[in-house]
């Protein structure tokens, strides 16, 4: 066997948490009453050569740095891989427990559950690097319009508001008309397929730039990923494994949700399935490799914007919620001036995963899509941190909801120094 042939392993643990936490997703915390799907973490391992890379997808709303470095340290022990090519993607599920505090809510964090998180992700790492065998890898893409859109959109004053508020929306007097949507979507959906070399599956990578809260409720769920995952192993076997990173979706949302969730979700998984069945092979040699760039941040100014900012926005014809916003301001003011956050990019043959530590604007995804060297490119947000929105500058100015202080919390220069050191790193693996 060449020294570049592609070896690829798959590997799952259950993350599910003890029922009767608190759930995340909301303003507002909410008693967890069971489970309808499974928590789980989904790892990837992939070597060629004496390079390996770790693509980890979890079934979290996100992880802070202070939690995922203990996690990659962890699973770096147990296999021997760098830490720097580990990459923890968080699915940003809104049916799973909260992982930090001050997140709109405080004194919410079950500190006995995160605790076994280390163990549990880093198990199916070492599951995944044990399982290691060579395989052929192919890609495929869907172009996937219904069922989404973007979220945010643009009233008569210039500013916006989400469409998760109807009861404003369709107010007359308060809102006579709206102009359009304020941004675009990102609509392809990528699936990679990796063969045995007898034809089987092992398993499967995908990505989609869609924010995973359409189920709701009170119980726990992986939402529309755990629907792509049971009809892969309907596909192409009860072992396969799906890992799953989200896109820069922070102002992208499903159309079709609630009760009707898993509706919408059956059609995303349709899409990736038949993406699975067309994706095409990755002839020659396949390099992987992975690079990570811890970057120092500006916080956002507390101050710069006004109250009249989250009135405004009438949430969901609750009022503005200063209740939870004004706490939010006072605990970003108390932020340090500046911190490290990380970035990271791996590769696995043509394509690239270029990884965002927060929830990423689709509109800066899709600049990074166009400024990277390789073929194909995606961004995996909500990667081994939890830092929060981060919009446009245009979105800055329309004061939407993930522009106030608390939901973002990371200046306009540093998001920009974000995006840019994430071009940065797919371009240096690309001139390797």
């Amino acid at each position: 066997m060449s020294d570049s042939q592609l070896r690829v392993g798959f590997g799952e643990t259950d993350i599910t948490p003890p029922e009767g936490l608190f759930m995340c997703g909301s303003l507002d915390p909410r008693r967890n009453e069971g489970t309808t799907d499974p928590l789980q973490s989904h790892a990837l391992v992939a070597e060629s050569g004496d390079r390996r890379i770790v693509v980890v997808g979890v079934d979290l709303i996100g992880l802070p740095k202070a939690l995922t470095d203990p996690i990659i340290a962890e699973a770096s022990r147990r296999t021997g891989i760098a830490s720097d090519a580990i990459l923890i993607a968080c699915s940003h599920t809104h049916s799973g427990p909260y992982t930090a505090e001050g997140v709109y809510s405080s004194d919410v964090i079950d500190a006995g559950y995160l605790s076994t998180l280390p163990d549990r992700i880093a198990a199916s790492v070492e599951e995944a690097a044990g399982r290691m065998e060579p395989v052929s890898m192919h890609i495929g893409r869907s172009l996937v319009h219904h069922g989404i859109h973007n979220r945010r959109v643009i009233c008569p004053d210039g500013k916006v508001m989400n469409t998760w508020m109807p009861q404003a929306l369709n107010d007359l007097e308060y809102v006579p008309q709206v102009y359009g949507t304020a941004g675009p979507v990102d609509p392809e959906m990528w699936v990679v397929r990796f063969d045995r070399l007898d034809g089987s599956t092992i398993g499967v990578f995908y990505n989609y730039s869609l924010h995973t809260n359409s189920k709701g409720g009170t119980t726990w769920s992986a939402d529309y990923p755990c629907v792509v995952a049971e009809q892969m192993r309907e596909e192409y076997g009860p072992d396969v494994i799906s890992v799953y990173t989200p896109g820069a979706c922070a102002d992208i949302n499903v159309t079709l949700g609630g009760v009707r969730w898993r509706e919408g979700a059956t059609y995303f998984a349709e899409q990736a399935v038949d993406a699975a069945r067309r994706a095409v092979p990755v002839d020659g040699p396949i390099e992987v490799g992975a690079v990570r760039r811890d970057i120092t941040v500006p916080r956002r100014d507390p101050a710069d914007h006004s109250p009249e900012a989250i009135e405004r926005l009438n949430w969901g014809g609750a009022g503005g919620r200063a209740d939870v916003f004004d706490r939010q301001a006072e605990l970003v003011a108390g932020l340090p001036e500046e911190w490290d956050v990380p970035v990271n990019a791996a590769r696995i043959g043509p394509l690239a995963i270029a990884s965002n530590p927060g929830e990423l604007f689709v509109e800066h995804g899709l600049s990074i899509k166009r400024r990277s060297p390789f073929p194909y490119t995606v961004v995996a947000e909500l990667t081994n941190d939890l830092a929060m929105y981060q919009p446009t500058e245009a979105a800055f100015e329309q004061e939407g909801y993930e522009s106030l202080v608390g939901p973002n919390r990371i200046a306009l220069e540093g998001v920009e120094r974000i995006v840019d050191t994430a071009v940065e790193l797919v371009e240096a693996l690309w001139n390797e």
